[in-house]
């Protein structure tokens, strides 16, 4: 849940760091999708792509993003606001096969810097952002930094070191940052409140192993560690040691079914898994005799061990031109607890995205998304039962359901700008629990900018691929 009492650091460092970087062709981030370069002139004056394309050819990937989101809801909410939010990333990938002869080998390392402010923390009151990414400690961090390594002809991948848990596992899909609202992006919203699985901006420690059998098959494993100060703004990613609170860790399994433009006219994406946390965790409701912890004042019961389960998929449904990659795809994610004591019973998410909705305009998309986040009841009692604390009474809703509609423009090969419309049906209450009220239906205007760093210098985001372009 979001902490409405953590510090926000002011914005002016993370845009003055990204202009900053802008005049260096230094930079990365894992979730920036690769986009083809136009002919016309980088901002920055004379193009750097020659320098660029030289350390690719030794075996130094680089590339990076500043991303910034605003929000604004003119109606409904606690009161009406207007937030900024921003990050900045920054990193390499290091071809250990032509830097240093290890085949298959590849050195992974991204450093992000997030500030600004929460709309839905401070003005709407629910605790699920409208901006992805808002959240994980506003702060700069070391997010990733392992090792990566495939073998037996690619048909192994092994992963160690410091990553984003989720990332890989229930977050994989990439139709999930195509929007603005962290219902969607940074992990299904479920994740954020049954499981404390780290998520990007925050890297643990931990592995992942994947097997693929075949070029459509895989199967994942992992093992993080399950730190509850991850999100923490005072906690940077650079002390490795295992101070601060380690009291877990997360099992991840996921086996899945992918397909490209290689082998599939309507490429498609099917996965189930599950996540396993080892950690103990508060009941949301009992307190340790049972009774509501709100109104007896006792501790809350502790449990230990929680599991949840998911299903995700995206699927090409249509293309206009199958000699182009151009088309529609419909996606969607359920992911639910296996067993009691959590405060949310069932996260349910379906969308469109439109890849190249025009011709003229191959690289622009056009997106829907719904999400239903169903509360326990447990949940829906400790609101209820903060409510009675100060007087008030009722029941909060059963259910959020958060929806956006989006266009996004790539405006020139370094500018993508996404304007987007938010609404939130019944916004909870988790970090207002003593509103005597429910909060109001929520309209929400955001948009969303992303500039590419290597495009803004004239050269072309390369993607490490290991060898024989494999799609590991």
């Amino acid at each position: 849940m979001i902490n409405n009492n953590e510090k926000q650091r002011p914005i002016g460092l993370a845009l003055l760091t990204g202009i900053a970087a802008l005049m260096v062709p230094v930079a990365a981030s894992a979730q920036t999708a690769t986009t083809t370069a136009s002919p016309m002139a980088p901002l920055a004056g004379a193009s750097l792509a020659p320098y660029y394309n030289d350390l690719v050819n030794d075996g130094i990937y680089l590339s990076g993003r500043y991303n910034g989101e605003f929000a604004t809801n003119p109606s409904g909410g606690i009161r009406n606001g207007a937030l900024f939010t921003g990050e900045l990333s920054l990193g390499a990938v290091f071809d250990m096969d032509k830097l240093a002869g290890i085949s298959g080998g590849a050195l992974h390392v991204t450093a992000t810097d997030r500030a600004g402010n929460n709309l839905a923390a401070r003005d709407i009151g629910n605790s699920i952002s409208v901006q992805q990414i808002y959240g994980q400690g506003q702060t700069y961090k070391l997010t990733e930094f392992y090792w990566d390594q495939a073998l037996f002809g690619d048909h192994l991948e092994i992963q160690a070191g410091r990553l984003a848990a989720a990332s890989g596992f229930a977050d994989a899909s990439p139709f999930n940052c195509y929007f603005q609202t962290n219902s969607v992006c940074g992990n299904p919203s479920i994740f954020g409140f049954d499981n404390q699985v780290s998520y990007w901006a925050s890297g643990v420690w931990g592995g992942q192993v994947t097997v693929k059998p075949t070029p459509d098959l895989y199967a994942k494993f992992g093992a993080f560690a399950q730190d509850p100060n991850q999100a923490n703004s005072n906690y940077h990613g650079f002390n490795w040691g295992e101070n601060r609170g380690i009291d877990g860790a997360d099992i991840t399994t996921e086996l899945g079914y992918t397909t490209s433009f290689d082998s599939d006219a309507y490429p498609r994406d099917f996965a189930v898994g599950a996540v396993f946390d080892t950690a103990p965790y508060s009941d949301p409701y009992y307190d340790t005799s049972g009774n509501s912890a709100v109104l007896s004042g006792k501790p809350y019961q502790t449990h230990a061990g929680r599991t949840t389960v998911y299903g995700r998929f995206d699927q090409m449904i249509w293309r206009p031109d199958p000699q182009d990659t151009r088309g529609l795809y419909a996606f969607g994610t359920v992911a639910l607890p296996t067993d009691g004591n959590q405060p949310m019973d069932l996260y349910l998410q379906a969308g469109l995205l439109d890849k190249g909705p025009f011709a003229s305009r191959p690289l622009d998309t056009v997106g829907f998304v719904v999400t239903d986040s169903q509360w326990s009841d447990a949940a829906l009692h400790y609101v209820r039962d903060s409510r009675r604390s100060v007087g008030g009474s009722g029941m909060p809703d059963a259910n959020e359901v958060m929806m956006e509609v989006n266009y996004g423009a790539q405006v020139s090969p370094w500018l993508n700008i996404m304007p987007n419309l938010q609404y939130i049906i019944n916004p909870d209450q988790m970090n207002e629990p003593t509103r005597l009220t429910n909060i109001p239906d929520t309209f929400v205007i955001g948009v969303q900018f992303v500039i590419g760093i290597p495009e803004l210098l004239g050269a072309t985001t390369q993607t490490y691929h290991h060898t024989a372009g494999s799609s590991l």
